[in-house]
């Protein structure tokens, strides 16, 4: 099996025209969900998500404290289903993430949000799902059905319903703009398919991997470690690059793979640090960025479409996913169906 017969590679193509759905069709409750967000005068968001919807919520996180100046947390279910405790959400927007809209402990955090009185949105890519029903608003990713084990396209859809969101909410322009260029900047990166599985060829035999990423590209580190960890059977663990040095640096050693996302010039700096630590220590890096200059720093990498930081993210998804994708193919793996998993994981 090649990566272009996957189903996993036909959604991962999916994801622009996705984009595309999404705004067309979401922009109404949008504005309406942020009109009951002003009212209320919410004075923090809980994000409730498990897996990659996890990853798109710290997205979000990151998102909401820089434009919109609300603190952020991500929700332990575990509080509600597992020790039965109660939390009083009254003044906050809770928001769900669900690609199928059937994660069970996340729903049980929006509903007891709801009854006491929070807003409530709930992101799914199935608009008839349980917890489309259970929140106030409902936000639909737009994105077709996903059959291949590993959500692609859906997270993309996060992405972006999320960032949509907080471009209404803050009125940022920049945001709003981003946008905009996000479809296209995608489907500049799905032009770079070759040069990402022939890049994906060198790690073919790894068994352990580490991934970075700081910021915006923290949840996309994220992601990609739980990409390798499902399709191509890695042992991959996503830090946040800041993070990174308090320990963990020093299980590097000849040859380690360290993959690292080095988005937007904030983090030159830093991607660089990092990059000449990993060689001190031996380590094989490989990078994402659409910096030039980092890119020949690196061991290898794929050099991502020419855009800002918060467009970088999406194309970096998207890179990465393809990434995966063709990893496990080369390792003669299935994709779409991986071992001991199911496409909808219910948790209680």
């Amino acid at each position: 099996m090649t990566m272009n017969e996957t189903l996993m590679w036909k959604e991962i193509n999916e994801s622009a025209a996705g984009c595309r759905a999404a705004k067309a069709k979401n922009t109404n409750v949008i504005s309406d969900l942020v009109r009951a967000v002003k009212k209320k005068k919410v004075s923090g968001v809980v994000i409730a998500a498990r897996g990659t919807s996890d990853h798109a919520g710290v997205f979000a996180k990151y998102l909401i404290e820089t434009y919109c100046g609300v603190p952020v947390s991500l929700a332990a279910p575990s509080v509600y289903t597992v020790y039965e405790g109660a939390l009083c959400l009254k003044n906050q927007l809770v928001i769900g993430l669900s690609q199928s809209g059937r994660a069970a402990d996340a729903m049980e955090v929006l509903s007891r949000a709801r009854a006491c009185g929070a807003v409530t949105a709930a992101i799914t890519n199935e608009p008839e799902s349980p917890m489309a029903s259970c929140a106030e608003f409902h936000l639909d990713c737009s994105m077709g059905p996903e059959k291949s084990v590993a959500a692609t396209k859906t997270f993309i859809g996060e992405l972006y319903l999320v960032l949509s969101l907080v471009a209404k909410w803050s009125g940022n322009t920049l945001l709003r703009n981003e946008l905009k260029h996000i479809p296209q900047v995608i489907e500049k990166t799905y032009k770079q398919a070759e040069i990402v599985e022939q890049a994906a060829g060198r790690y073919r035999f790894i068994h352990d991997s580490f991934v970075l990423g700081r910021g915006f590209a923290f949840p996309i580190a994220l992601e990609f470690a739980l990409k390798t960890q499902e399709t191509c059977y890695i042992r991959s663990r996503g830090y946040a690059t800041s993070d990174f040095y308090h320990g963990p640096v020093a299980q590097i050693s000849d040859g380690t793979p360290v993959f690292q996302f080095a988005l937007g010039e904030k983090l030159t700096e830093d991607s660089v640090k990092m990059i000449d630590r990993l060689h001190q220590a031996g380590g094989d890096v490989f990078v994402f960025t659409q910096d030039a200059a980092i890119l020949a720093k690196a061991d290898s990498g794929v050099l991502l479409p020419e855009c800002d930081e918060i467009c970088a993210v999406f194309a970096a998804s998207a890179a990465m996913q393809m990434f995966a994708c063709a990893l496990s193919t080369l390792r003669g793996l299935n994709p779409d169906n991986p071992r001991g998993l199911s496409k909808v994981t219910i948790t209680k």
